[in-house]
């Protein structure tokens, strides 16, 4: 009987150990399954929040002043590189209508994406902007360049700005 008690408690423990080592198996597996997905999530966020960089530059250029603002948190603030204030929603289109005043002169851009990091629902993106207006005929007559810094975040329905700043990288560039 004492034989038939050792054998028995020899199993149950074997039993045991075998068991939690698969389920230690099968958790290391789990956890490896989880670092991967974030990583994945992190790099779709840190894309969405480029692609809506393309799109305020795309407003910009367009004129469409009406669209920019809807890409800003209510409480943004933030401080813009042509001066010394900092500012709320309500003035951050301001500089757009400049970009057009010359009919005679086309605006376009060029953008030049640095870093970009997710953090939980909130992307930081850094980026450098080469602002271009050219003549008729197509002739570079002024080339601005700005590193830009926006921290977005994304809600049910949709991405916004929640700060930012930007500032001159080169005075005016002379042609190229």
């Amino acid at each position: 009987m004492k034989l038939s008690k050792l054998i028995l408690t020899i199993a149950i423990g074997l039993f045991s150990l075998v068991t939690l080592e698969s389920c230690n198996q099968k958790n290391n597996e789990s956890q490896q399954t989880e670092t991967v997905l974030p990583i994945i999530r992190k790099e779709k966020l840190e894309n969405e929040a480029w692609e809506m960089e393309k799109k305020y530059w795309a407003y910009a250029q367009r004129n469409d002043t009406v669209n920019y603002k809807k890409l800003w948190h209510n409480d943004f603030i933030g401080r813009p590189g042509n001066g010394d204030e900092f500012v709320n929603k309500s003035m951050v289109s301001n500089w757009i209508p400049e970009l057009h005043s010359d009919p005679n002169i086309k605006f376009s851009y060029k953008l030049y994406r640095k870093v970009t990091n997710a953090i939980d629902d909130v992307v930081i993106v850094f980026y450098d902007v080469d602002a271009i207006w050219a003549d008729k005929e197509n002739n570079i007559v002024e080339k601005h360049s700005s590193v830009m810094l926006h921290t977005w975040r994304k809600y049910d329905d949709g991405w916004v700005i929640l700060g930012g700043t930007s500032a001159d990288k080169n005075e005016n560039i002379p042609n190229d």
